[in-house]
């Protein structure tokens, strides 16, 4: 059963997304059953959804992803509390071949946004908030609580799982939870101090819209905060950002803040923001893919995906940084429809977003980087990024597998395939099987 939509498309709206926006906001609601195989510009593409048979295959990745040395922000990355999302699939399909995903359509009272650094956040929490406001529904933004690299167990799980409940009760604090009054010290960030302070205009009626890289706060157990006992539980919607395009996303991520690692290359930063001489080099290409490309998005995919099994919604709404570049008017029309919101013509809450991406061409067409280079030393033993090496930011990849002795592992020496575009009619949605099948 799909949801029927109430969204009128704004042509403004649809204008101010396309430069505005560097995310995606496709809605999963169900499985379906149509896989075929085609072949452009000599790229085989996956298209729609598999069948019970190549369903199955979901059961046969490798129990290693959880083990993996992921060491993003020079940070351990602590798998205890979560399964890799896999597993959850295979469950769920052991549990009931007949699921189908259906959503139970109601008002919105907490967005959680599940994401990493470069998948596009800061501009849709911002759209998200800006959605909310236009159908004079109070709401606020708690942007990466926790996210910088001093909060990383600062706090014990059962603090921060319990600040974080404040929050997604739209409560605030007159006084430090800490004895000693940790955030009252200059010393510590403000993001590990995330419980807003209470003041006369604080409104706690506000749909608290949450947004936050889950390797920082590895330890919390989403299936404490949003249990049953949680009111807002129901009516909680949550997304989970991905990019599948693991090259440009590492470069981006050169290009922001570097992508140091625990015994690494080396932290593979530019020498100076926005420098294009400093070479991007083929180890920090796999440097950038490896724990932040597939570490941190495989770890946030995971982490979504136990948040939305405490809720209605049974998954999180996927959304492919790609799909929006593509086509804005389709993605925004399947995301405000998830989170309830109807956008009349004339609406111009995007206008305001004055972000812009800082590459916005293939990246063999910088300085900084030799795609010759990269190409050879990528060869047959990376196919995966080879293939998404002279891509665009259009088109959706599947993540790098490798297939050996009828198991199947997440590996960036792995190959990939081009996943279908979305389109109004058979294909409206993504489903997290469409990634790894």
């Amino acid at each position: 059963m799909r949801r029927s939509s109430s969204f009128r498309s704004a042509s403004l709206t649809q204008q101010l997304l396309a430069v505005s926006i560097l995310c995606c906001f496709p809605l999963i609601y169900q499985f379906q059953t149509l896989y075929y195989l085609t072949t452009i510009k000599d790229v085989e593409i996956k298209q729609g959804f598999a069948n019970q048979s190549e369903r199955n295959n979901i059961c046969k990745f490798a129990e290693d992803v959880e083990s993996q040395n992921y060491t993003s922000y020079k940070l351990g990355l602590d798998w205890s509390n979560v399964d890799h999302v896999t597993k959850m699939l295979c469950r769920r399909l052991s549990q009931s071949s007949n699921y189908n995903g259906n959503i139970i359509k109601n008002e919105t009272s907490i967005v959680l946004i599940f994401k990493v650094a470069r998948s596009g956040s800061t501009f849709f929490s911002d759209v998200i908030l800006r959605a909310l406001q236009a159908m004079n529904r109070p709401a606020y933004l708690n942007f990466e609580p926790y996210c910088r690299e001093g909060c990383y167990h600062l706090k014990t799980h059962q603090l921060m799982e319990a600040e974080l409940s404040t929050i997604l009760s739209s409560n605030c604090t007159n006084t430090t939870v800490e004895d000693p009054p940790l955030c009252n010290t200059t010393d510590t960030h403000k993001k590990c101090c995330p419980v807003p302070k209470c003041h006369k205009k604080f409104n706690h009626s506000a749909i608290p819209v949450l947004s936050l890289n889950p390797r920082f706060l590895d330890n919390v157990r989403w299936d404490k905060i949003l249990s049953p006992s949680f009111q807002r539980t129901s009516s909680a919607k949550v997304f989970n950002l991905r990019r599948t395009n693991l090259v440009e996303m590492a470069y981006s991520k050169f290009h922001h803040d570097g992508c140091p690692v625990i015994h690494g290359f080396n932290d593979c930063i530019p020498e100076e923001k926005g420098n294009l001489t400093t070479p991007f080099s083929f180890d920090c290409l796999l440097q950038c893919v490896q724990h932040y490309g597939i570490g941190d998005q495989e770890f946030s995919s995971s982490v979504a995906f136990v948040a939305a099994e405490n809720t209605k919604m049974h998954q999180p709404h996927l959304v492919l940084y790609e799909d929006v570049m593509r086509d804005q008017s389709h993605a925004s029309k399947e995301v405000f429809n998830y989170i309830d919101v109807t956008v009349h013509d004339g609406d111009n809450f995007f206008n305001k977003t004055n972000k812009k991406k800082l590459h916005n061409d293939n990246i063999c067409s910088y300085a900084d980087v030799n795609c010759s280079d990269l190409k050879v030393k990528l060869g047959k033993l990376y196919p995966c990024l080879l293939k998404q090496l002279h891509s665009n930011s259009t088109v959706a990849w599947s993540v790098p597998v490798m297939r050996a002795a009828g198991k199947i592992k997440v590996n960036i020496r792995g190959d990939c395939h081009r996943l279908q575009n979305l389109d109004t009619k058979s294909h409206t949605y993504r489903d997290y099987e469409e990634l790894y099948i």
